[in-house]
């Protein structure tokens, strides 16, 4: 019985994992056309069209082939490189060393890390004044990981394109051979739970700093587990230290991340912080625009221009809106109009005004404590102004905005006086309770 079925079928199986981990031209070009030749005592080889299709895989893909090849076959199983000659027989490129030890249950299989979504590209990230700093900086550092902007911090509310720079940034350093690992915060604690508990604590290590890339998602998450800050905390150290990229994205910005670490925090601060901001209306018909391009139905640009101005802040409520405009109309067989995208939108559904825009956050804030909303902009120093006010600047900085534009806000003061109001808040929050779920409940409103 020949091996050559049942190894197609694992190769098979792998690159169904790699289609969605390469850009569709990295995949088309390089691993289309290869093929699972035999599998035995845990090598799989694959066949290559040619020398120099096998030799870049192998330079450049073995590992994400490797990790691949182990999570449809369940044990460590290195992948082999072959070309086939003019005459027939396959003359195979150098292999890895397989490790030692015994082969693992399925169980101990290191943790596949999570697929990159291949929509997300850079390509299809649409850039506008509200997001041009991020934008930027993730295709500096997928340009050349580790030589710039090292880490680089992401913040921005939700569904604003954080996680999507942080796939394109994956896709693009794994093209260029780089191996990647894209988390969410959610996903490392529960590998760092499980390596404590299983006694792999070294292998945890040395899967995420042997990395040149690090990309993790919703970092504030760390906030209030100490044993998964401090694992991080050396992770980030070791790879920093040897020049490797480390991106970081969370919901707000540094000094707003509560009772996270501070030498943690001051390290995702040292390098670059770019923040992403609400699109404005410009920004939001391009992103609908492109949308419209692979839509079912044809899109007049009157509706585009209505469902941009009818959804003015998440990205992603956005899309949401659009996608059930289009489908409605495509499943009714009706004309998608103004008139149609208003009835299937109407007026009680639609977003009211911005909850996290500055001037609605004051005046809650300034209500809450029983104060005129102006006196938080005010000379008044008594105790219950400003406190208030210094609750104000916190909101408004965990929304993402700048010192200097609080300080503007609020009476013209300066980044001094909301640095040492976020510190105060920061400080407060550590040790009250009470206060922290005043907190909680003037910023859940803001964010929902």
């Amino acid at each position: 019985m020949t091996l050559a079925a049942p190894a197609q079928r694992v190769w098979e199986a792998a690159l169904g994992r790699l289609q969605v981990q390469v850009p569709r031209p990295t995949y088309d070009t390089w691993l289309r056309g290869t093929e699972g030749q035999s599998l035995a005592e845990n090598i799989l080889i694959v066949s290559a069209p040619s020398p120099f299709v096998a030799e870049w895989l192998q330079r450049r893909m073995h590992g994400l082939m490797r990790d691949a090849v182990t999570a449809v076959t369940g044990r460590h199983t290195n992948v082999s490189l072959s070309v086939a000659t003019e005459a027939g027989p396959e003359v195979p490129l150098a292999v890895a060393p397989v490790p030692s030890a015994s082969p693992r249950t399925p169980r101990e299989v290191s943790p596949a890390p999570m697929m990159l979504n291949a929509r997300y590209t850079l390509d299809s990230f649409v850039v506008g004044k509200s997001n041009r700093l991020a934008f930027a900086a993730a295709s500096a550092v997928a340009e050349s990981p580790g030589r710039s902007y090292n880490p680089l911090f992401l913040h921005g509310a939700v569904g604003l394109g954080k996680t999507h720079l942080l796939h394109a940034i994956g896709h693009q350093a794994l093209a260029a051979g780089h191996r990647v690992r894209y988390v969410t915060c959610e996903q490392f604690t529960n590998e760092f739970t499980a390596a404590i508990r299983e006694r792999r604590t070294a292998e945890f290590q040395a899967r995420y700093r042997s990395l040149d890339v690090l990309l993790v998602d919703d970092i504030q998450f760390l906030c209030g587990k100490d044993g998964t800050q401090e694992a991080f905390f050396h992770t980030f150290n070791t790879l920093h230290g040897a020049d490797r990229q480390v991106v970081v994205a969370a919901d707000r910005p540094g000094a707003a991340l509560g009772p996270l670490d501070e030498r943690l925090r001051s390290r995702l601060e040292w390098g670059l912080v770019a923040d992403l901001q609400r699109p404005d209306f410009e920004t939001r018909v391009a992103i609908l625009e492109r949308h419209s391009a692979l839509a079912p139905v044809p899109v007049p640009a009157e509706v585009i221009s209505y469902l941009a101005e009818a959804e003015s802040s998440c990205i992603r409520q956005l899309e949401g809106l659009f996608n059930r405009v289009t489908a409605l109309a495509h499943f009714s067989g009706t004309p998608v109009t103004v008139e149609f995208a208003r009835e299937t939108n109407p007026p009680s559904e639609r977003r009211q005004p911005d909850p996290a825009d500055p001037s609605t956050t004051i005046t809650k804030v300034a209500t809450y404590f029983g104060v005129a909303a102006a006196t938080l902009a005010g000379p008044r120093r008594d105790r219950a102004v400003s406190q208030a006010r210094q609750v104000a600047m916190f909101l408004l900085r965990q929304q993402g905005l700048r010192a200097e534009r609080i300080g503007t806000l609020l009476g013209g003061r300066d980044r001094t006086t909301v640095a040492y109001a976020l510190d105060r808040i920061q400080q407060r929050m550590l040790n009250d309770d009470a206060f922290r779920a005043t907190l909680d409940e003037l910023s859940q409103p803001l964010s929902s």
